[in-house]
Parts: structure tokens; C-alpha cells; sequence
């Protein structure tokens, strides 16, 4: 079996499979420095390296959204009951929030299931970690557990 990228050396004898099975001791070194210097000091096979792919840069309206929902996340866990926050974080996270109540529970923002999955995401709000989550992304995931939970909760009741 050829290995892509390796040249074969003609002076190396191939030997077949009993012959190499008595020979193991004896090539191992020798076999595995050829391997690695034919695969790797090869000049011919240079190895490719691969830059990532080039992050597009952020939208300022997007910036600014995730940085209203950081500063209400963050005062939410300090006081929950602050309805011109909670207004905020639903202002700023609205299609997420309703995507998911429509998704799971078949529901618009007029149910008022919509009360009872924002009042979980106050709740989860003292978990948020501003340091590791996204604020945008942390509000859809919550979104998403508490309403796939709702849903769960619903058929359970039936």
C-alpha cells in the first residue's frame, strides 16, 4: 500500500508477510527513520499548511445588539424583576425567542406561553458568564432548552 505523498525507495527490499514478521526487530528503526525522512525531508512533498478562513468583520448594528443584551443579561441576574431590562432583552432578541416558541410550541408572542419562557430566561439570566458565552447566542440557546422544556411539559400534562 502506497501512502499519497510518500516516495518508494527501489534499494529497500519488500519482503513478504512471514519474512517480515522475523524481520520486525531488526527493521523497525531503520524502517520508521526512511519513513520519516522520505515523508517529511522530502523537498519535492512540501506540507501544506492552511491559514483559516478570514472572519468577516462584524456588523456595528450587530455589535451594538449583542452589546444591549450583555448589559441586560448582566442586570437581569442582579435584579429580575426590572421590566424595562426584561423590555430590552426581548427588544433586542425578539426573532430568536419567538423562532424557538414557534418551533416547540407552536405559539406567537401573543401565547401566554411567551410569559412563562421569558420568565425562565430571567431566571437562567444568573448563569450567564460574560466572559465565555455570547450574549446573542447564549439567549437563543436558553431559548431554545426552556421552550423544547415547555413543550415537553405540555405533552406530558395531556
Amino acid at each position: 500500500m502506497t501512502i499519497p505523498g510518500q516516495t518508494v525507495n527501489p534499494q529497500i527490499p519488500h519482503s513478504t508477510p512471514s519474512e517480515s514478521a522475523s524481520q520486525a526487530g531488526l527493521d523497525d528503526s531503520h524502517s520508521s527513520f526512511h519513513n520519516t525522512r522520505c515523508f517529511v525531508g522530502d523537498p519535492s512533498n512540501p506540507l501544506a499548511v492552511f491559514e483559516p478562513p478570514a472572519s468577516p468583520l462584524p456588523d456595528t448594528a450587530d455589535l451594538a445588539s449583542a452589546g444591549k443584551t450583555r448589559t441586560a443579561l448582566l442586570k437581569l441576574a442582579d435584579s429580575p424583576r426590572d421590566s424595562v431590562v426584561l423590555g430590552a432583552l426581548w427588544d433586542e432578541n425578539r426573532l430568536a425567542i419567538e423562532h424557538e416558541l414557534h418551533l416547540h410550541l407552536h405559539s406567537d408572542s401573543n401565547s401566554p406561553l411567551l410569559q412563562q419562557l421569558l420568565s425562565q430566561l430571567v431566571w437562567h439570566a444568573r448563569f450567564f458568564c460574560d466572559e465565555v458565552d455570547h450574549p446573542k447566542a447564549w439567549v437563543a440557546r436558553c431559548a431554545n432548552l426552556e421552550a423544547r422544556r415547555l413543550a415537553l411539559q405540555l405533552a406530558e400534562s395531556q
